[in-house]
């Protein structure tokens, strides 16, 4: 793929590495094959050739994320299954990973997007799973 990355944005080496990713891809489409969310969705956005195009737009123009691209670069599972079928060996998982970084400083969530995150962020990275066996529940039978 080719791209128009600025000197000025060369000397950054995230968007350097991020050329190096844009630049592997030939658009072959065999990516498509193997991606859940294109599978159920049908939306070529909701692929990783998709995604590689708006995370392309996004970095090359130094563009604030808008609500559609970070729907679809959200809607990513980051399964990776792409990158076992992607015959040119494109790095999806760190394109992907600096797109998300990017939106993260550049795009402003909705409140109920923020809050949703904030507790997430809480729950998930404990090994023990929360427990709610300490709550008890109104008895509808007495035997």
């Amino acid at each position: 793929m080719q791209t128009n990355f600025t000197d000025a944005q060369m000397a950054d080496p995230k968007i350097e590495r991020a050329n190096e990713i844009l630049r592997s891809c030939v658009h072959c489409g065999f990516c498509t094959a193997t991606c859940p969310t294109y599978q159920v969705l049908g939306d070529e956005l909701d692929s990783p050739r998709g995604r590689i195009y708006l995370i392309k737009d996004m970095l090359e123009n130094n563009r604030v994320p808008d609500a559609q691209t970070v729907k679809h670069i959200d809607r990513c599972l980051s399964c990776l299954a792409c990158m076992t079928t992607c015959p040119s060996g494109v790095h999806y998982m760190h394109l992907v990973d600096h797109a998300r970084e990017y939106i993260e400083e550049n795009y402003n969530r909705p409140l109920f997007d923020r809050a949703m995150r904030a507790v997430l962020a809480q729950i998930l990275p404990y090994e023990k799973p929360v427990s709610y066996t300490h709550l008890t529940l109104p008895t509808i039978y007495s035997v």
